[in-house]
């Protein structure tokens, strides 16, 4: 493990050996005041105490395709989440429900942004807002993304799609579009009540599944 200190807000905390690349810069953002930072000096078999500092934003050439391809930095065990949206009062509203039950949440405002952050990281929860960037669902390259995915990927994570004209819970529409959760956008005060409980058989699902099909490969060796 490597000690960061952020030269803006001064937290510290700390990244895995096998998250920094060898031989050229990591680029991160602070998990508490979202500055970028960056990791720059000798090979990482010869760093033993890396300079970290937080750069003006003057210094990066490309901010968003730089901020996009942040690695996040997390404590193991806390959950994260990343939210699609560009109508901000309405991302602001689903932040603070998702923070009330604990999540580390990334807000992408734009899709160049969230396919960065969803090549470099994992998620225990996406919402993703039908439209995103696009003024259509078709248009959605986000979605389209992760509807690509391969299985034993897409199961990893819980995937909820913002919609203007579609029924919450709709299970059907949810299965036949490859999501897990269709909400409303008037439903947002459910927001809290929906993710806990559903979540929460998600999990429980998947692990029974994983289970019964760890057990079956292990007759299948036999």
């Amino acid at each position: 493990m490597v000690k960061i200190q952020c030269q803006g807000c001064r937290i510290e905390f700390n990244i895995s050996d096998d998250k920094i690349p060898e031989d050229k810069p990591l680029k991160i953002l602070c998990p508490k005041c979202k500055s970028p930072l960056e990791i720059q000096g000798k090979t990482v078999s010869e760093r033993t105490e890396p300079e970290t500092i937080c750069l003006p934003d003057k210094n990066w050439t490309d901010p968003l395709m730089d901020f996009a391809n942040a690695i996040d930095v997390v404590d193991e065990g806390v959950k994260t989440a990343l939210l699609c949206d560009t109508d901000v009062k309405r991302a602001e509203r689903i932040v603070q429900s998702l923070q009330e039950l604990d999540f580390w949440v990334i807000h992408a405002h734009r899709p160049a942004f969230a396919m960065g952050k969803l090549r470099h990281n994992h998620y225990d929860l996406i919402v993703l807002d039908e439209n995103f960037n696009s003024g259509k669902e078709s248009g959605n390259i986000v979605l389209h993304y992760i509807q690509l995915l391969p299985m034993h990927l897409r199961r990893q994570f819980y995937l909820c799609l913002l919609s203007g004209d579609k029924t919450s819970l709709d299970a059907k529409l949810a299965f036949r579009i490859g999501v897990n959760l269709i909400l409303h956008v008037n439903d947002l005060d459910k927001v809290k009540v929906l993710f806990a409980r559903l979540m929460k058989e998600h999990r429980n699902f998947y692990a029974l599944y994983n289970s019964e099909l760890a057990k079956k490969d292990g007759r299948a060796w036999r």
